[in-house]
């Protein structure tokens, strides 16, 4: 019976291996691939076949610390077994194999991590054999550098295979094949370095945004988390919808946008603790037409949603809103969702003009005003999904606004007497028609 045809004495498995290609289609997928964590999967995937062997983690060097970011075994997944790594760290010193790579910006190539040499500087943690019923033997771990000489992070494969195609017995990993690793592991580290640029990036966007609402809010007297609440009631609607996550990231942002026209509202209606005439309800409703030509026209995703929701916020369904009076889908879903969550977070929270309503009075007005100021079905996303809404807004408590300015040697009017109509309630609730 013919046989396969297996390595040939002094043909290694090396020898069949297709290194360049290998590293180039990784290198293209570099420029190909948008999504960070696939292309992460796939350089450890093409480091198992490079190195022929069961496993391989990779480490992101960050504040001193190895912090895991991905892990394959095949044996492991063979078995089902999935290792609880998510949160693991290693410190970056000299007591383990993977701190000491860090450290020393030194490769090891450990034939078998249980027999350690006594003079070696690091141990091996068994730790993880021992949960899994696993037995670590052979392992090379390679330092990811970038051009300068930073450490990234640290590739570390387990247990090479001495035939094709995953086989054979567990032998050290072979010297030849350590620089096109050490290639490989450059490319991951471009991978490790892009996520964390695109994650200061992200967060850089966030801090900025934050910044912006709070200058834009300054003089105003919204308080108490409004910002942080109602930009993740309005993600967890707008994802509801169907938007991905990448659409529900820009969401994000872009509704802390919503009232940055106020910043050109003046101080007298901004801050008014008693009702506003029909003349300071006009300019009152400007808010929205002032955030739009802040925001149109620039290239940023989240900038142009923010003009969208700054402009449509305040639309209603039954055309009756402003500043267009769009009705129905003419309202673009982004100011659909910002609408809801906006009124109903300025109704559960209390303001120097007015107390916060009870939960259940607001539902029963979010209720009422489904079709004539909310879209219908995301009134209906809103109740399905009441739990997660509910947890949001305990996350994010209220705190009280600022008393309201009294003059010299006069007398407060009472609450019930002098309440201010926001430009949330005026166009959310019955009883505030007084103002509209």
């Amino acid at each position: 019976m013919a046989q396969k045809k297996q390595n040939q004495p002094g043909q290694d498995v090396e020898d069949t291996i297709d290194y360049l290609n290998l590293l180039v289609t990784s290198g293209l997928a570099l420029g190909d691939m948008e999504d960070s964590g696939e292309l992460l999967n796939m350089m450890a995937e093409t480091a198992m076949i490079m190195g022929n062997c069961e496993g391989c983690t990779v480490y992101e060097a960050d504040d001193g610390m190895l912090r895991f970011k991905l892990s394959r075994n095949r044996v492991l997944e063979a078995r089902g077994v999935k290792a609880a790594l998510k949160n693991y760290t290693l410190p970056i010193d000299l007591k383990t194999a993977a701190g000491f790579a860090a450290t020393s910006q030194k490769t090891l190539n450990i034939p078998d991590v249980y027999s350690l040499p006594p003079e070696s500087p690091f141990s091996f943690n068994p730790t993880f054999d021992v949960m899994t019923n696993y037995r670590s033997r052979s392992m090379l771990v390679i330092p990811m550098c970038d051009s300068r000489g930073k450490v990234l992070g640290v590739l570390q494969l387990i247990n090479h295979l001495s035939s094709e195609h995953f086989t054979g017995e567990i032998t050290p990993f072979p010297q030849r094949v350590e620089a096109y690793l050490k290639a490989l592991s450059s490319q991951c580290g471009v991978v490790l370095r892009n996520l964390r640029m695109a994650e200061d990036l992200r967060l850089s966007r966030i801090e900025t945004v934050k910044k912006f609402v709070k200058a834009s809010e300054y003089h105003d007297t919204d308080t108490g988390g409004h910002i942080e609440r109602m930009s993740r009631y309005s993600v967890l609607l707008y994802r509801e919808l169907g938007f991905d996550d990448a659409a529900c990231e820009v969401m994000r942002l872009a509704a802390m946008l919503h009232d940055v026209g106020k910043i050109s509202t003046p101080d007298a209606v901004l801050k008014k603790p008693g009702r506003l005439t029909a003349e300071e309800f006009e300019i009152m409703k400007l808010h929205t037409v002032k955030g739009y030509e802040v925001l149109r026209g620039a290239d940023s995703p989240f900038l142009q949603m923010g003009a969208t929701i700054a402009y449509t916020h305040h639309e209603k369904w039954n055309g009756e809103g402003y500043p267009r009076g769009l009705k129905g889908a003419d309202i673009p879903a982004e100011g659909r969702v910002v609408a809801l969550a906006d009124v109903f977070d300025a109704l559960c929270s209390r303001r120097v003009y007015k107390e916060s309503w009870p939960i259940d009075k607001v539902f029963d007005e979010l209720h009422a005003c489904s079709g004539t100021h909310f879209d219908p079905e995301i009134v209906e996303i809103f109740f399905d999904n009441l739990d997660e809404i509910l947890e949001i807004k305990a996350q994010f408590p209220a705190s009280d606004p600022p008393a309201a300015p009294t003059a010299i040697g006069v007398q407060a009017k009472a609450p019930a007497e002098e309440k201010k109509d926001s430009s949330e309630q005026v166009e959310a609730v019955q009883d505030m028609k007084q103002a509209s």
